[in-house]
This record gives C-alpha cells, sequence and structure tokens, in this order.
C-alpha cells in the first residue's frame, strides 16, 4: 500500500486530481484543511491487495478484515505520523471534517471498497441497558431489586419536583419584589422602624407575608409595639389541638424523607408508655424499604420501651391493626417517598386514624407547601421537629396562615430524650420573631 498526498484550491478541484491521477479505486483515508487549502491522503492498491488476500485465503481475510475493524481508530493516527515524520493523533476536528465530507461526498470513491470490506460493527451496547428489569432483578438474586429500583426513581423524582418548585418561588417572589419596591425601602417606614424591616428581610421571611406584616409596622409607634402586634396577629390566625392530653387510638405519622418523622413518632410512642404503659403502645413500621429503615424503628423502639412491628402491605397492616387495636395507642410510621398515595391508601381501609404531618421548623416554602397542600390529603394536625432557638420558621407559618391545618407538638433536639411539647401559633409567632438580628444605627 502507498500513501499519497493532494493538494488543491476546494474538495471538488482535490477529487478531480484524485480520480485522474489514480482512478475510482483509490481510497480516501484523510481529508483536512492546511493552510486554506484542501489536503487529501489517498492509500493506492489497498483495494488490490484486498482481494488478492481475499482469494488466497479466507482465513487470513478474516483476520484483515479484524484487524482493520479493531484498529481504525488509530490507522489515522499512523498515516500522519508517516506524513508530517511525527506520533501523535490528528486534530479532534480535522478527524470530523474528513469524516463529514467523506460521508457527503466521495461516495463513489468508498464504493468499490465497501463491496469488499464491511462497516465496522456497532460498539457493544450495555447489557444492564439492553436487558430488562425484570431479567435484571433476577440476575442481582432478587425480586426486591425492581422495588427498589421504582422507590428510588420515586424519591429522585421528587427531589428533582422539589428543586423545581424552590425555582419557581423564587421566580415568583423576583417578579413581585421588582413589581412592588415596598420592601426595598422606598415604601414610607418610620426611621426607627428601618432595622426590623431588614432583620425581616435577613431571616427569610416570605415576600407575601411581608406585605401584611408592614401594614402592621406602619401602624405600630415603636418597635416593641410591632413585634408585639405581630405576635399577636399570628397567634390569633393559627389554629392548634391539644393532641398530648388526648392521644388515644390509630395515628399515621407522615413526613419527607430526613424531616424526623420515625424520631418523632418513637418520642410519642414513649411518652405515652410513660401514661398509660409500655403494653398499652404499638409502633408499626409500614411499607418503608429504605436500607437500615426497619433497624432505626427497632432501635427507637427500644429507646422508648414499646413493641415495634413492620408491615410491607395493606394486609399484614391490617392484620396487624386487628391484632393490637386493643391497646390505647397505635403509632404507624410510614414511608418518606409518595406521601400522598401511601395517606390515601392507609386511609382508606384506617378511616378512623387520625393523619398527622412532620415539617421541619427549618423547611423552605417549597418543601412546606408540597407537603401541606397534598390534592386529597386532609391533615389532622401539623407536628414541627428541628424547633431550636435560632430557626426561624417564617415559610412554616406562611403556609398556615393560608391553609387551615391546626399544630399540635414541637420537638427540639434530634433525640428520643427531647420530649415532645403542645405547639401552638403564639409560640410558633415566638420563635420567629425572636432573635430577629437588629442593628441599631
Amino acid at each position: 500500500m502507498e500513501l499519497q498526498r493532494i493538494l488543491a484550491r476546494d474538495t471538488r478541484s482535490a477529487m478531480e486530481k484524485v480520480l485522474n491521477l489514480y482512478g475510482e479505486d483509490a481510497m480516501i483515508v484523510a481529508n483536512n484543511k492546511v493552510k486554506g487549502q484542501t489536503e487529501i491522503i489517498v492509500a493506492i492498491d489497498l483495494v488490490s491487495e484486498v482481494k488478492a488476500a481475499l482469494s488466497k485465503a479466507p482465513e487470513q481475510a478474516a483476520i484483515v478484515h479484524k484487524t482493520i475493524n479493531h484498529d481504525i481508530s488509530s490507522f489515522g493516527s499512523l498515516i500522519e505520523a508517516q506524513i508530517s515524520g511525527q506520533a501523535g493523533a490528528p486534530a479532534q476536528d480535522a478527524v470530523e471534517d474528513s469524516a463529514t465530507d467523506s460521508a457527503m461526498t466521495f461516495g463513489t470513491a468508498f464504493q468499490p471498497v465497501s463491496e469488499i470490506i464491511s462497516a465496522p460493527p456497532k460498539p457493544a451496547r450495555d447489557p444492564l441497558i439492553e436487558t430488562p428489569l425484570e431479567q435484571v432483578s433476577q440476575a442481582l438474586n432478587g425480586e426486591n431489586y425492581k422495588e427498589a429500583a421504582d422507590r428510588e426513581y420515586l424519591k429522585a423524582r421528587e427531589i428533582v419536583d422539589l428543586v423545581k418548585q424552590e425555582l419557581s418561588l423564587m421566580r415568583s417572589e423576583f417578579k413581585l419584589a421588582q413589581q412592588k419596591d415596598s420592601w426595598s425601602g422606598t415604601l414610607a417606614v418610620a426611621e426607627e422602624m428601618r432595622p426590623l424591616v431588614e432583620a425581616f428581610n435577613e431571616t427569610g421571611m416570605p415576600l407575601g407575608l411581608r406585605e401584611s406584616v408592614i401594614e402592621v409596622i406602619n401602624q405600630s409607634t415603636s418597635m416593641s409595639e410591632a413585634i408585639a402586634e405581630i405576635n399577636s396577629a399570628i397567634g390569633d390566625e393559627i389554629e392548634s389541638v391539644d393532641l398530648l392530653d388526648n392521644l388515644h387510638g390509630v395515628h399515621i405519622i407522615a413526613g419527607s424523607s430526613g424531616s424526623g418523622k420515625t424520631l418523632m413518632a418513637g418520642r410519642l410512642a414513649k411518652q405515652m408508655a410513660q401514661k398509660y404503659g409500655e403494653d398499652q403502645v404499638a409502633l408499626i413500621s409500614f411499607n418503608d424499604a429504605r436500607i437500615g429503615a426497619w433497624a432505626q424503628t427497632q432501635l427507637i423502639g427500644s429507646q422508648a420501651g414499646v413493641e415495634t412491628f413492620r408491615a410491607s402491605s395493606i394486609d399484614m397492616l391490617m392484620q396487624l391493626v386487628a391484632e393490637i387495636g386493643e391497646r390505647k395507642l397505635v403509632l404507624i410510621d410510614t414511608s418518606g417517598v409518595d406521601i400522598e398515595s401511601h395517606i390515601n391508601q392507609l386511609g382508606s381501609v384506617l378511616p378512623e386514624a387520625q393523619k398527622h404531618l412532620v415539617v421541619a421548623a427549618d423547611a423552605s416554602e417549597a418543601s412546606a407547601k408540597r407537603q401541606l397542600k397534598s390534592d386529597g390529603v386532609q391533615w389532622d394536625s401539623v407536628m414541627l421537629s428541628r424547633f431550636e432557638g435560632d430557626v426561624h420558621p417564617w415559610a412554616v407559618i406562611y403556609l398556615l396562615l393560608s391553609n387551615p391545618v391546626p399544630l399540635s407538638v414541637a420537638a427540639m433536639h434530634p433525640t428520643i430524650a427531647d420530649s415532645a411539647t403542645p405547639l401552638d401559633g403564639f409560640r410558633l409567632a415566638e420563635q420567629a420573631l425572636s432573635q430577629l438580628p437588629l442593628r441599631f444605627v
């Protein structure tokens, strides 16, 4: 085989030279742009050599075919090294230009060779992608793989949806802030109230709540009076329920992953076991197949001193409830994935059970809104976790003002030793208004 180099002003002229000098059997190896001219590398007598090899020994032809297919990626590098006198692969853009021009323009030049050498085989596909999910499950020794994959998919979708909602709320607030310059300082606010306005802004008060608060500030004569009026207004509007004094029957505890719902269920179980007796309280983990979820429930149950049970289906749950239904309190801890579906499913078979949503006090507006406004779910109360001293739960306050869901209990520290305490709108407002970053000039 012999390599020849053709230079011309454009591709058309270069191809005419190739056809005139070497005929239609010439094989175009490379097509590049060099200093404003078109460079074509031609392989001469390649077809005749391959034909001779095929006619002499079919076995050698198979080897040639395999070698060409295998070394097709490095063939251009060897040719370039032979021409330029130095090793190295050609530039990526040059290779792409060559492939494009060859496919669109040089069809006749490649035709004789394509009749002899078949196209390279397609790259092998990933067997995990090509294999049906059921076969992958069996190969990995378990039908549970499909269920776990479905759960992980739902969890990933929930995270994606949450991020989208966060971005949507940010865009809405940004547009609203552009339309209303009230919070940027242009609204007529007394000079002594400016630190309070800036403190609310720094602690993340939603823009929809700010408009109502700014009216209260304008009607107040001092900062302390404004804080007292805001506290009173929030406390009067948010409902509450005294759950700890009347906690009996079947109660469903729900919440997103990481909200502290399992710990809240164990905390309530421990407190009620001290009141009713350990044999009168039970904790059930329903359809939570996360890795380590059942072990966590067992640990929390042992710390609370109550019996723990596990139900992976509605039928198993109904059987458990029938067996232990005579106990004064049964707490059902649910999965943090696909909350709405699980709650609706449980509500259909346990209509008398109360449904409680656990929300982190420092949750964002999008996260709290997504849980509180679940279509078709009527929550009996909202429980707050991570109700710590430096948290300003403005997002929760804003949503509870527009959703008539009562507050019930709150817990501060992520430990079962920290008892749940009653929570109402006034205490929630006090938490939000405490430790404001007020700066006086």
